[in-house]
């Protein structure tokens, strides 16, 4: 007859064996647990392969869960690895950093397909966020918020007091053209960001329909008969802002400044070069201040 002590003893073993087993599996990838779908923030590693995307996670406290940048990113640490950009993604970087959630802004592109693959191999998650309108803005960042565990309220209600009308409206400022460049001229149209903060701060844009971003030539420019322009062009990030004079942002139109048309022979010509003033995220919070403030001042002088 088998001793008790003697069974007991093999038992343990085979318990020993077994359990050995079952590390040797997990460190080798075997049975791995699927990590949690929504990782609290101080536990997520984000990669953003969105420059407006990562303005909104810094907005929100988290930008040292950010592991994996955009290559065009104007707001993160040099330190933090570029993973890719507009031409695609660097998948080995990918690797390397080891992100939880992987956070797009494609538009109307799917996810690519190895990207997919990959995502679905380590257990990542990524993400495509629309981001177009001042809505989309919006409900982004309070998702954000909800996936990586951290409070949007305050930034929300910062939205919502920017993005509002100011006062009795800026009627006095006129028809405003919202440019976006000048060589070639171009405007942001309905269904831009730019063109609803136009809008919802109370003042009264000089296109009225067209694409979210318009092309335009002098011709164009001379039909509409803008009382006033506001040129949104982006200086490069970390250079100086000397506030430009009018003659300053004249000279900017190059040949359009000679077209007669009530904003150059009024002069209400103004210009918002925030590094981030292209961007559709948080960044239009600022952008709503700034153009309150112009068009405030051409209201008074009517």
């Amino acid at each position: 007859m088998r001793s008790p002590s003697a069974f007991a003893i093999r038992s343990l073993l085979l318990l020993v064996v077994v359990g050995a087993g079952v590390a040797a599996a997990i460190i080798l990838g075997r049975g791995t647990p699927n990590p949690p779908a929504n990782p609290p923030a101080t536990t997520a590693r984000i990669v953003s392969l969105s420059p407006a995307i990562a303005v909104m996670l810094r907005d929100l406290g988290l930008q040292d869960r950010i592991v994996g940048r955009d290559g065009y990113d104007m707001v993160l640490p040099a330190s933090v690895p570029v993973c890719g950009d507009l031409q695609g993604i660097d998948y080995e970087r990918l690797m390397q950093v080891r992100p939880t959630h992987i956070l797009l802004q494609l538009g109307a592109r799917a996810i690519p397909d190895r990207l997919t693959e990959l995502t679905a191999a380590q257990g990542w998650k990524a993400i495509n966020y629309p981001l177009l309108t001042l809505d989309d803005i919006r409900s982004v960042t309070q998702e954000l918020g909800r996936t990586f565990g951290t409070p949007a309220a305050p930034l929300v209600a910062e939205m919502d007091r920017a993005w509002s009308r100011r006062g009795v409206g800026f009627a006095g400022a006129g028809r405003v053209l919202l440019m976006a460049g000048t060589d070639p001229p171009s405007a942001f149209g309905p269904g831009s960001c730019h063109h609803q903060v136009l809008e919802r701060i109370g003042g009264t844009p000089a296109i009225r329909e067209g694409a979210v971003y318009i092309t335009l030539d002098a011709e164009d420019v001379l039909k509409l008969q803008p009382d006033a322009i506001i040129l949104i062009l982006p200086r490069s990030a970390g250079a100086a802002s000397p506030r430009a004079t009018v003659e300053q942002v004249r000279a900017t139109f190059g040949r359009l400044a000679q077209l007669d048309i009530p904003a150059f022979k009024n002069s209400r010509m103004a210009m918002i070069d925030d590094p981030l003033a292209h961007t559709p995220s948080t960044a239009m919070i600022q952008l709503a201040d700034d153009m309150a403030g112009i068009l405030a001042d051409w209201n008074e002088t009517r």
